[in-house]
């Protein structure tokens, strides 16, 4: 389970102060999957990047199975991650690498053997559907491709969370479909999932509750059914209108 208790970040400018994240309170339950949605500068990206703690909240407790991992640090914290996949929307990957040595870099980190973690890479680039891309390079790659060896990479630790911080946003339609088919396939591992998304299909289809965030604050949180058919503010409302 994952609960944000009062999270406030405000960033320092030249020009003021910004209040990313403003007093959100949170908890999502293991296996639920989220869709967090709204204009751009709501503090979406913020609010994921702030779960695994690539971002540092200003204020507040992050707390994912009774722990509040904002108190770790150095090794606790690396290892806390490895349950907490993340997926970027410009795909992160090692151009110098095949899409099966993308995957294993992970588990060769952390010390895996070869035999292992070929084995596990095939059956990752399976799931995500590169089967006879192997030993391709990204730069030979779509940018579907890319985004699922990106998803598959992160699936390598066998993390309990994933947090996706708009995976579809640098796709065209037809690749976004791509990568959308494979977030709908993974609706039926157990996997936590949170994902920042201008892509209102994926809101409506896979996730569980839809997260409405406007000017650092969570301004609805519903079940996703709920919420497209009859958002509570006039602001989500107004997105609603505009995006779909």
């Amino acid at each position: 389970m994952i609960e944000l208790k009062h999270i406030t970040k405000i960033f320092h400018t030249q020009k003021g102060d910004i209040s990313a994240c403003q007093d959100v309170n949170l908890t999502i339950q293991d296996g639920e999957i989220f869709g967090v949605i709204g204009y751009s500068g709501a503090g979406k990206s913020t609010l994921v990047r702030i779960i695994n703690q690539l971002e540092k909240q200003t204020s507040g407790e992050v707390i994912i199975d009774g722990e509040d991992i904002s108190q770790l640090s150095g090794e606790r914290l690396r290892k806390k991650r490895t349950k907490i996949g993340m997926i970027f929307q410009h795909f992160n990957l090692l151009w110098s690498r095949t899409v099966q040595k993308n995957i294993e870099l992970s588990l060769e980190i952390a010390g895996v053997d070869k035999q292992t973690r070929q084995q596990k890479a095939k059956q990752l680039i399976e799931l995500v559907g590169l089967t006879g891309r192997e030993n391709a390079y990204p730069s030979e790659l779509s940018g579907g491709q890319k985004q699922r060896v990106g998803i598959a990479r992160a699936l390598a630790m066998e993390p309990e969370v994933l947090l996706f911080d708009e995976p579809t946003s640098a796709l065209d339609p037809e690749m976004t479909g791509e990568v959308l088919k494979v977030l709908q396939d993974l609706n039926h591992t157990g996997i936590t999932m949170i994902v920042v998304t201008h892509e209102m299909n994926f809101a409506k289809k896979v996730a569980d509750y839809v997260i409405y965030m406007d000017k650092g604050n969570i301004e609805e949180c519903s079940k996703a059914a709920e919420f497209f058919e009859e958002p509570k503010t006039a602001r989500a409302k107004e997105f609603l209108s505009k995006m779909i």
